[in-house]
């Protein structure tokens, strides 16, 4: 694999993560003649971006993806008890083929601080409450942590919403 320094000048990759943690990767390879070659560059602009993502905190180190099974197995109660925080919004997953998915980090969040991922959970509904009012895609509303009226947000296509409070900094981020 091509060392950065060693990588050819006629060569770029730029990359930018989202608030949210999502990687946009631009790389131009419009001169690499052979397939091989373009593949390198490929490679090292994704493990640069993976690094400094991981570097970061977007890619924790110890992170897990879990099932409701998985978390009854590794930290006791039912698979019942986990879909119950599941569907509460308590504990954040993404929606799969096979069922629903966590991360153990997200249920180490909740099992730390119960009462604070309670009034986060409440906060969000209060703003998506507020935008949900608003009926608009994008625009400011109150935010519920510092009520402030500087709550940033933008609801995507796919309905889910985005957003950010430019005081306080609390945060949303939805996924369908």
């Amino acid at each position: 694999m091509l060392k950065k320094e060693e990588m050819p000048r006629k060569f770029y990759w730029h990359a930018m993560t989202s608030s949210g943690g999502t990687l946009s990767l631009e790389v131009n390879i419009k001169e690499a003649k052979e397939r091989e070659e373009k593949i390198k560059v490929i490679a090292e602009g994704i493990k640069e971006s993976t690094k400094f993502m991981e570097e970061h905190g977007y890619i924790p180190h110890k992170a897990r993806l879990m099932s409701s099974r998985d978390l009854a197995n590794a930290y006791g109660k039912t698979r019942q008890y986990w879909e119950k925080l599941l569907n509460e919004g308590k504990i954040l997953y993404k929606e799969t083929s096979a069922g629903r998915i966590t991360t153990n980090l997200w249920v180490e969040g909740y099992l730390g601080d119960p009462e604070k991922v309670n009034k986060y959970i409440k906060d969000v509904r209060i703003v998506l409450g507020y935008i949900k009012d608003l009926d608009k895609r994008s625009g400011s509303v109150l935010c519920p942590v510092c009520g402030e009226n500087r709550f940033e947000f933008h609801v995507n296509v796919n309905s889910n919403t985005n957003g950010i409070c430019r005081v306080c900094g609390f945060h949303v981020h939805t996924t369908q």
